[in-house]
């Protein structure tokens, strides 16, 4: 019985997988999805960009995935202004070990924002939009990046929606928080053990720093736990029912250079992934308190080397911790 139920949760996941690709890529293009803000794309990709496999013939591909935050305030509730970065992460996909690695980046990171100067790098998307946000971050972490992936928090609170909930552990004292000034207003109640969050429970959760030690720090664990924890929940076979709702937010919410079928190629890849197949890590610094347009504000100096070496570490990291990798070992000379 076991076994039957088994073939039968890998057959459901198949045509899940079957369902979301054909419909990425047979949906038509929208204005935000397929976009080429880098100016990337050369005539000959452009002239087969229906095209889906995302890897072509590179191993390994850096997206640049931005949490973007609203301008929306009670005086101006339908403001249109690009907002800052609230979330970076700068996610690797190896595909020759089928793996993958998400670097968080803290907002409040102290870097060099070209033609710009030293600024904290959430503010290099609101200054220049996708183009200097991926230039700064490029600079920043000594690479290239290959895509880039905005997504605004009404995705997650829609995603969140038609999941039907999450569940997460608060293992912290009771915590409230409450932001009348911005639209939606903000509100956070989170209480000691598991809370069942809908959407706009979820993005308050995200969004909250004040409750964690080293505030930002500690937001990327519980971004990155979330992130797992959801990750976990779409591998379900009930997710196929999903698939309508899944791209109506994306059409909404979701700005990438990547067209639909790459989306659905790159959703194929991830699905077949393993928690252990995937690596999570941030940039660590030291908290110090700078000038940024006159104002003294605390940031983060981030300790460059040893964000670039996790960087370049990837995937040998996740490889030695894979027991099931057989690590070849060569000697040179005697």
């Amino acid at each position: 019985m076991k076994t039957f139920a088994k073939i039968l949760g890998f057959l459901l996941m198949c045509m899940m997988i079957f369902v979301l690709v054909f419909l990425y890529a047979t949906k038509p293009s929208s204005n935000r999805i397929g976009q080429d803000k880098l100016g990337r794309r050369t005539n000959e990709n452009k002239d087969q960009i229906r095209k889906t496999n995302v890897f072509s013939e590179k191993e390994k591909i850096n997206i640049l995935v931005l949490g973007a935050t609203s301008t929306s305030t009670l005086a101006h509730p339908d403001s249109k202004e690009r907002g800052q970065s609230d979330t970076i992460m700068l996610v690797t996909l190896d595909n020759e070990h089928k793996k993958a690695q998400i670097l968080s980046i803290p907002r409040d990171s102290w870097v060099q924002i070209p033609k710009v100067g030293e600024r904290k790098i959430n503010d290099a998307y609101s200054i220049g939009d996708v183009p200097l946000a991926v230039k700064t971050v490029e600079n920043f972490m000594d690479t290239y990046i290959d895509h880039y992936v905005v997504v605004n928090y009404d995705m997650i609170a829609g995603l969140v929606d038609a999941m039907g909930g999450v569940d997460i552990n608060w293992e912290h004292k009771e915590y409230h928080y409450k932001d009348d000034w911005i639209y939606p207003p903000l509100k956070i109640d989170l209480y000691p053990g598991i809370n069942h969050l809908d959407g706009q429970g979820a993005v308050a959760y995200l969004r909250a720093r004040k409750a964690y030690r080293d505030s930002d720090l500690g937001r990327i664990n519980a971004q990155q736990n979330f992130l797992m924890k959801v990750f976990s929940d779409l591998k379900k076979p009930s997710t196929i029912l999903m698939v309508p709702k899944l791209l109506d937010l994306a059409d909404q919410y979701v700005e990438s250079d990547m067209t639909y079928g790459e989306i659905a190629y790159l959703a194929y890849w991830g699905l077949n992934l393993e928690r252990k197949d995937i690596n999570t890590d941030k940039v660590m610094g030291k908290f110090e308190d700078r000038l940024q347009s006159g104002v003294e504000v605390n940031v983060i100096i981030p300790y460059r080397s040893q964000a670039r070496k996790k960087l370049q570490d990837f995937p040998e990291n996740l490889l030695q911790k894979d027991p099931t990798v057989t690590m070849q070992v060569y000697t040179v000379g005697k």
